[in-house]
């Protein structure tokens, strides 16, 4: 039997203006009761350094997990009293931040696929599709989450296509808060486990991103999900992936919470990595 044939990149574009001097990326902070330490500091950085930046790029993963936008609900706290105090004041930090006349955009990660308009409401932000093509400085940058790289990673990718379907998003949002909070704190159990092999663990692979940058026009790719921050170079071709933010870790673990910063400066983009920690 012959290999299927790839599907093409559909990249949606977005245009930067040309006021934006500074933008400031992240992924993959894992936000929520369970890391107290990494949350206060996403809270203090957005009241402080992060007002440096034209516009804030969450690409994927800002919370541990994200069992619907009704955890913005007042009611919410009767149920879930630390997911929704947590996902309460990150929102209301977001908004401080939009309100300042900032932007921010959000691609879903694999933990938090269930982030809707409400949210990006509440926040003043924008769900950012993956991929997108971002337009800045006349340089074409391609921004993912970086899960759809890791193709030996077979049984995440069948999953990935069963949470992201929209028939089993919404039978799943239908489902009363408590009984998606259980099934979110499974699944984060089962992930805890096997995050506890690092020989299952996948990379992206990088002549699926040699493709994806070819085909859609673009020279440098920045994205998180693998937590192995480095600049991958092959050529002409830059694959920047970004760092987990982790503060929360066990004695001896070492902590991690990154930015990576763009400038804008004619006529080149300049980039640096800047570590919380």
């Amino acid at each position: 039997m012959g290999t299927a044939p790839l599907e093409p990149v559909a990249a949606a574009p977005l245009v930067a203006p040309a006021a934006w001097r500074h933008i400031a990326l992240i992924s993959d902070l894992h936000l929520g009761a369970q890391a107290p330490r990494t949350t206060q500091a996403f809270l203090s950085w957005l009241a402080g350094a992060a007002r440096q930046a034209d516009a804030l790029f969450i690409l994927g993963d800002l919370f541990e997990a994200w069992v619907g936008d009704d955890l913005l609900e007042p009611a919410a706290r009767a149920v879930a009293p630390a997911d929704a105090a947590c996902a309460q004041d990150v929102a209301s930090a977001l908004r401080g931040y939009t309100d300042t006349g900032r932007a921010l955009f959000i691609q879903h990660g694999n933990r938090d696929f269930l982030l809707g308009e409400r949210f990006a409401q509440a926040t003043g932000g924008q769900l950012l599709p993956d991929p997108t093509v971002l337009t800045l400085q006349s340089q074409r940058l391609l921004l993912t989450h970086g899960d759809q790289l890791c193709l030996a990673d077979t049984a995440y990718q069948q999953f990935r296509a069963m949470v992201r379907n929209p028939q089993w998003q919404q039978q799943v949002l239908a489902q009363p808060l408590a009984a998606r909070v259980k099934q979110a704190q499974a699944m984060r159990a089962a992930s805890q486990a096997a995050q506890a092999r690092p020989e299952t663990w996948a990379d992206a692979d990088p002549l699926e991103a040699r493709r994806w940058l070819t085909e859609t026009g673009c020279t440098w790719m920045i994205h998180g999900h693998t937590h192995r921050p480095r600049e991958h170079w092959e050529g002409s071709q830059l694959r920047q992936v970004l760092s987990d933010w982790d503060l929360d870790a066990a004695h001896g673990a070492r902590a991690r919470a990154e930015v990576l910063w763009l400038e804008a400066s004619d006529p080149t983009l300049r980039a640096s990595r800047r570590n919380l920690a």
